[in-house]
């Protein structure tokens, strides 16, 4: 007895496609908006799990390959076996090189540099440890296998020090994903004024094309016919 029909399992490898391996599904509408090519060079910084609310895994299994960054050395021997073809680094993005004291606590997700009143109230995991910390610019320098066609951003409140470490007129990511809750909440309340991450994305001329919750999508308004995307340029000069 057949569980399945022919047609019935052409339907669920169809649905296959549709899942999404990010946090809030930012990978589904990365695919929707930009519409990634077979290949790609993505940098993911604060990449967190190799599959678990990532951005980038899905482009993985496409075939893209890249960078990605974690200061949680907990997390590395996954992101060697789940994801062989990347380049994993363990350290941390900062304007300058140089150490920082990682905060770790029980629920991993709230790892971070910068401790909060609200941080300080979890349980912690072990003690703080030091982690070295390197400008994107000089990552890019070095493993950057060709230009970025994608750049993500997911720091816990100290994104915008990562893209002030990058060196723009060097290395100018097709498309960046950023988490900005400031900007979130703004938007929200109907705020006149724009995050510091959202000004600073916006002078240096890349377009906020559509947003995922916390999660805004920019895209380099200067790009032309950009290698890794099949995106309308209306969507962007429109």
């Amino acid at each position: 007895m057949r569980l399945f029909t022919p047609s019935a399992l052409g339907e669920i490898f169809s649905r296959i496609r549709s899942i999404s391996f990010a946090q809030y599904a930012e990978d589904l509408l990365l695919y929707q908006v930009f519409r990634p090519r077979d290949r790609g060079v993505y940098c993911d910084v604060g990449a967190y799990h190799p599959s678990h609310s990532s951005n980038t895994y899905k482009l993985y299994l496409r075939g893209w390959r890249g960078i990605t960054v974690e200061p949680n050395p907990d997390r590395e021997a996954a992101f060697k076996r789940i994801r062989p073809h990347d380049r994993h680094l363990v350290c941390g993005i900062a304007r300058e090189r140089g150490e920082l004291t990682y905060h770790r606590f029980k629920q991993d997700k709230f790892n971070t540099f910068e401790l909060d009143e609200y941080r300080a109230a979890l349980e912690r995991s072990g003690p703080p440890i030091t982690v070295p910390c390197l400008p994107l610019a000089e990552v890019l320098d070095k493993h950057a296998p060709g230009p970025v066609d994608l750049l993500s951003v997911d720091c816990e409140g100290l994104d915008l020090d990562v893209l002030k470490s990058n060196d723009w007129s060097k290395h100018r990511p097709t498309a960046v994903l950023i988490e900005d809750i400031e900007e979130y909440c703004l938007r929200r309340d109907g705020a006149a004024t724009q995050s510091p991450t959202a000004q600073y994305m916006r002078d240096l001329d890349y377009a906020c094309v559509t947003q995922a919750m916390f999660t805004f999508f920019y895209f380099d308004r200067r790009a032309v016919d950009p290698p890794g995307f099949d995106i309308d340029a209306s969507q962007i000069r429109g």
